[in-house]
């Protein structure tokens, strides 16, 4: 037997975004590009030039973020964490999330509240991406760094899995990278209050319609969405090619039905 699940609970109609993700996923580009041209809780704008990237992060995004060194309760912190990230379709490349962690990153350290000129800093979102089951720590765990309340030393704070704070000294985490955006890739299994999406000025091979579906469904309420018209119509329109021959098998009607 096959089950085919067709709704999503994790947003409600009134955002777009479940319309958004329906049109992406039947890959009807053009009905796609109709909800995002609707705005509201759908924004769409290009995406910036390789010159004005930096800026628009400063302006749009880096002040999201910039709270989060100000902040000096973990579970208060961890909540925040958990309302807003940038999304991008590649890691590597002048608008992949590598470029923009290195980017917000130094924001964070100019603003002139860190004093520490460690590798660690107070406010930087950090993700794991290695299993370690000995430190408890999961790829995909989001944590951020603050300084403890007793000791003013700084810790890596994530919520553990019955809801508690579990706090670790940095040298103790499993491999981790900055966590203030995302590939779309890494997000899967996570969800997010409020996003950016940015997507590249030129075509690349993982820009499919399962990719910006993916990102899309990352959020409840909000999305925002940099891309040119071109690339969204070949992103919406191109489908990952798979070639195991598995889907068609447990699609088969049986003979005679």
């Amino acid at each position: 037997m096959v089950v085919e699940l067709r709704r999503n609970y994790r947003f409600t109609p009134e955002t777009g975004i479940a319309e958004l993700s329906n049109a992406v996923n039947q890959g009807d580009a053009e009905s796609a590009i109709a909800v995002l041209k609707k705005g509201g809780r759908i924004c769409w704008r290009p995406t910036p030039s390789a010159q004005s990237f930096e800026r628009e992060l400063r302006e749009r995004v880096f002040p999201r973020f910039e709270k989060f060194s100000t902040l000096t309760d973990p579970a208060d912190a961890l909540n925040q964490l958990a309302e807003f990230t940038v999304l991008c379709a590649l890691r590597r490349g002048p608008f992949g999330a590598e470029t923009v962690n290195r980017l917000l990153g130094r924001m964070l350290r100019e603003t002139g509240s860190i004093e520490d000129d460690g590798p660690y800093h107070a406010g930087e979102p950090v993700i794991i991406v290695r299993n370690d089951y000995n430190v408890g720590l999961f790829n995909g765990d989001l944590g951020i760094v603050l300084p403890d309340a007793t000791s003013g030393e700084l810790r890596v704070f994530f919520r553990g899995e019955d809801g508690d704070v579990l706090n670790f000294a940095p040298g103790r985490l499993p491999a981790h990278e900055p966590a203030f955006a995302l590939t779309v890739h890494k997000s899967q299994g996570s969800e997010f209050r409020d996003a950016l999406l940015i997507l590249p000025e030129r075509d690349a091979p993982v820009l499919t319609r399962e990719l910006l579906y993916t990102g899309v469904t990352r959020v409840r309420e909000t999305v925002e969405v940099w891309a040119t018209e071109h690339i969204l119509r070949q992103t919406i329109e191109r489908k990952i090619e798979r070639n195991s021959g598995l889907r068609d098998r447990l699609w088969k009607k049986p003979a005679g039905s």
